[in-house]
């Protein structure tokens, strides 16, 4: 093998990498471990380079001398021995052999090196020193020469079984053109066939040679990439540094940069900084006292604290580790990580802000809203809650408090069924409770509640309490109205005169009761609404702070505000139509981020009808009714249109795509609108349903300032 054949499968650049990285190597192991057993201790970092500068050139000329004798020799013992029976035979001649060419390179590099009076020392050690490091580095060498030649005489093995198939092929696509020549064809296949079974031994020869070369290859791998591996895949900086007060830097990494501003380079040993110096001024005292209890304890440590960047701005950083000890116990150096958390915490803070938010919402509310654990105890409870209860905030207290103190007996093993159910993630339906009160008196209460759904997961129950003692109220006066009316019938015999005065004194105050029950279930019919809205809109809320803390906060305004309309204009009878579409247009901002992209309403009033009334939340009744039986999609979405016809009246149509529910529907909404009218108006709403579209009609009501015009 000549030089030209040497490098037509080892190029003299690759050569050259190769032993430029050796040469480095060896000398940094050599001079470091002289330095750290005190054998050649270092002066300084000039000394330190002066050495590597000089013991490199000396490596990289006894590298060219071995790697050429060493390649040589590898020629000669595949002729004479080659690999595979010969392995035993071959590994003691080609072991000795490379340490007879490392052994003779050695003595004349060091001879060389002490004519020009390179060695200070006993020249003695140091040529034994030098023939056992060379021994070591040049069996290395050869085994990487081994591997390189055995990966480039498989890949010509394998193009030579490539170019023989392509020939094949070819003779079996030309075979139509010799058919004239039957006898000779079938020779040619039965060669061919011969061919076929030859590369199929052979590519199995070199799969187990590609395979063999794989475990070679990934072993020398391994090691050498396995720091830089850790280093690259580290989140943070890696270090080492001496407990003083500047935290003196033996190493950090250059990750450091992304982190402050600052290189690397700029720490180390206090160079031009110390590390000390960008850590926030409050948070000194945090990280001394942090690491003085681990070191005590011999144990890791790990906290959060804030570092000053090079821009000015203030970093959050998360470091842990743990301190490094000699034989004798003492604490040596630290060893640790630093991470930014920057993000992080102001995700943190931004979801504080938001749930601080939200529960100064559920405070302005004043029926009473609580959140419950899986097992019924109360996590949260407003400050209406509270004072109905008579209890203290849940959060400020130690001690766990259960939901079912607050229940009669009869109704407790109903709320815990909803519990329950709430657990499964099944939907429950509002339902009529008894519970004492703070003076220990009982009120009847209609509560509706949700499950709350964390990652996928129900991990307790939220719900609002509405207190309908008046509802109760009104009923035992219908009750009363009843048994009065029956008494009075019982009565009718004894005079028409005294019936006639009699009937008329109880029509009257059944017309009366009539319109006092009318106005009562308009009262609980409102209040109705304010619950399913206001829990629909908490679900979403709940999501938003976890996922947009911005989107949150405008989400949380828009509630408040349509929540506030709601409870300003519950007493009103009637209002402006301009009124209420400035509340429908804070509400729809609350459907679309409910809904995304699945609910599309379409609004073209003039501005001339702004005057006119109309009922509070109706328009948002019918909204909600469309929504609750009609199924819709992104790729079906529900379209409402929304005009004033000829008539004068306000239309509300929607599109028809029935939702299929075993629950029969009890038109309780509707209903409300036509009594709320009966109330106020002669006019009375129209409702009319198509095969494709249900189609609402309010009448509009002139008030004084559009009678005038």
């Amino acid at each position: 093998m000549g030089f030209r054949q040497i490098h037509n499968f080892i190029s003299f650049s690759s050569l050259l990498k190769l032993l430029i990285g050796l040469a480095i190597g060896v000398q940094i192991i050599v001079i470091s471990f002289n330095h750290i057993i005190g054998y050649y201790e270092l002066e300084n970092y000039i000394h330190f380079f002066t050495r590597l500068l000089r013991g490199f050139s000396l490596s990289l000329l006894a590298g060219f001398l071995i790697s050429y004798p060493d390649l040589f020799m590898i020629q000669y013992m595949n002729k004479i021995a080659p690999w595979g029976k010969n392995v035993l035979k071959r590994i003691p001649i080609q072991l000795g052999l490379t340490v007879l060419i490392a052994a003779l390179i050695s003595t004349l590099v060091t001879a060389f090196a002490n004519w020009i009076k390179v060695y200070t020392e006993d020249i003695a050690g140091v040529y034994i020193t030098n023939i056992l490091i060379y021994a070591v580095v040049n069996i290395l060498v050869v085994a990487v020469f081994e591997a390189w030649i055995s990966f480039e005489e498989s890949t010509k093995k394998k193009r030579i079984a490539e170019d023989l198939k392509q020939e094949l092929l070819m003779e079996v696509a030309n075979r139509e053109m010799y058919e004239t020549q039957i006898l000779e064809e079938e020779h040619k296949n039965r060669l061919a066939q011969q061919h076929i079974e030859q590369v199929k031994k052979l590519n199995k020869n070199l799969e187990q040679e590609i395979e063999t070369r794989a475990q070679i290859t990934k072993q020398l791998n391994e090691s050498r990439e396995q720091l830089n591996s850790i280093l690259s895949n580290l989140a943070g900086a890696a270090y080492r540094c001496y407990f003083d007060d500047s935290y003196t830097m033996k190493y950090i990494s250059e990750k450091i940069f992304d982190i402050s501003g600052y290189h690397a380079s700029e720490f180390i040993e206090n160079t031009e900084l110390t590390f000390a110096s960008i850590i926030y001024p409050d948070d000194q005292e945090l990280c001394r006292i942090s690491l003085m209890e681990a070191t005590l304890q011999k144990s890791r440590y790990e906290f959060e604290y804030r570092i000053m960047h090079k821009s000015g701005r203030i970093v959050w950083v998360n470091e842990n580790g743990q301190g490094v000890s000699n034989h004798d116990g003492k604490l040596e150096c630290l060893d640790g990580i630093i991470v930014d958390i920057t993000r992080r915490k102001e995700a943190e803070f931004a979801a504080a802000e938001s749930e601080r938010n939200y529960k100064e919402l559920m405070h302005f509310l004043p029926q009473p809203v609580f959140e419950l654990d899986g097992e019924g105890n109360i996590l949260f409870n407003n400050k209406a809650g509270q004072e109905f209860f008579g209890i203290e905030d849940p959060e400020k207290s130690n001690t766990k408090i259960s939901a079912l103190n607050f229940f009669i007996d009869e109704d407790k093993p109903r709320v815990i069924e909803n519990i329950k159910k709430s657990n499964q993630a099944i939907k429950t339906l509002p339902n009529e409770y008894t519970v004492k009160k703070t003076d220990g008196t009982l009120c009847p209460v209609m509560i509706f509640g949700s499950p709350i759904v964390r990652n996928n997961k129900v991990v307790g129950r939220r719900g609002i309490i509405i207190d309908i003692s008046e509802r109760k109220k009104q009923e035992e006066k219908l009750l009363k109205a009843k048994e009065e009316l029956e008494r009075i019938n019982n009565t009718l015999e004894q005079s028409v005169a005294e019936r006639t005065k009699q009937l008329t004194e109880t029509n009257t105050q059944l017309l009366k009761v009539q319109k006092e029950n009318l106005q009562s279930q308009f009262e609980v019919l409102k209040q109705q609404v304010n619950p399913h809205f206001l829990f629909n809109s908490l679900n979403v809320l709940t999501s938003l702070i976890k996922i947009d803390p911005d989107l949150a906060e405008s989400f949380t305004e828009r509630l408040s505000k349509v929540y506030r309309y709601v409870l300003e204009n519950k007493e009103k009878d009637l209002v402006c139509l301009s009124t209420e579409l400035e509340f429908l247009n804070a509400y729809l901002f609350l459907l679309d981020i409910r809904f995304m992209k699945k609910l599309f309403i379409d609004i073209k009033i003039d501005k001339s009808y702004y005057d006119y009334l109309i009922l509070p939340i109706a328009i948002q009744l019918i909204i909600e009714n469309a929504i609750k039986h009609n199924t819709f999609s992104k790729a079906q979405p529900l379209k409402i249109e929304i005009f004033i016809d000829n008539q004068e009246q306000l239309n509300i149509i929607n599109n028809l795509n029935v939702r299929v529910t075993k629950f029969v529907s009890t038109g309780v909404g509707l209903e409300n609108i036509n009594r709320r009218y009966a109330l106020v108006s002669d006019q009375t709403p129209e409702f009319i349903k198509t095969k494709e579209h249900f189609i609402a009609k309010l009448p509009l009501l002139k008030s004084e300032k559009t009678e005038t015009e």
